[in-house]
């Protein structure tokens, strides 16, 4: 990349930044690619250089992040359920907690904007099949292919949907310490043995 192509990604990436801090603090509707632009500290034609529309903006903001599928199988290294499910859950908090603005412009634009909403079931659904891909491949799982299915979903949903700031690594684990347990235990009983499905 030649210096001068860097500069502008370097440009639009910043656009991209601010942009995602203004939306999620003050919302889509409220926040004008002019104010984008000078707290971005670029002239206001850079913003509709790199981007048509402030929509296309909005859409960079969300579909230009890393899937959850590269986080969540980097993070899953335990051999058994319950450590992979601990895992798993840590690695998606904090990566929800660190993208925390591109969730709340989600959250906020996805019912009036249906390339968010199609966007954030994308990413939904990823991050199901990789979890439940995770979960499929430890040790001690005797579940069939449905119940990881449904662990992976519930897992997901409620990670996802946690409103609480995460703070640490550890919290999030701890935090859903009884639906691991819950799921772990679910994934490797046996079919008619105590306690099982």
């Amino acid at each position: 990349m030649t210096a001068k192509a860097h500069a502008r990604h370097t440009k639009r990436q910043l656009i991209i930044e601010t942009a995602e801090r203004l939306f999620a603090e003050h919302g889509y509707d409220a926040t004008s690619t002019a104010r984008i632009a000078h707290e971005a500290g670029v002239p206001s034609g850079l913003v509709f250089y790199h981007f048509a529309t402030k929509l296309e903006l909005l859409l960079a903001i969300v579909q230009e992040r890393p899937t959850p599928s590269e986080v969540l199988r980097s993070a899953a290294r335990g051999r058994t359920v319950r450590r992979r499910l601990r895992a798993v859950v840590t690695a998606m908090a904090e990566e929800l907690e660190h993208d925390r603005a591109a969730r709340i412009i989600v959250f906020r634009e996805a019912p009036a904007r249906p390339e968010i909403a199609s966007r954030a079931a994308e990413l939904f659904e990823d991050a199901t099949a990789t979890v439940a891909d995770v979960l499929s491949e430890a040790e001690d799982v005797v579940a069939d292919p449905a119940r990881i299915r449904t662990a992976a979903e519930l897992v997901v949903s409620r990670v996802f949907l946690d409103i609480v700031p995460l703070g640490q690594a550890d919290t999030a684990a701890k935090r859903h310490a009884a639906m691991i347990d819950l799921l772990a235990d679910s994934l490797t009983t046996p079919p008619g043995h105590p306690g099982g499905p």
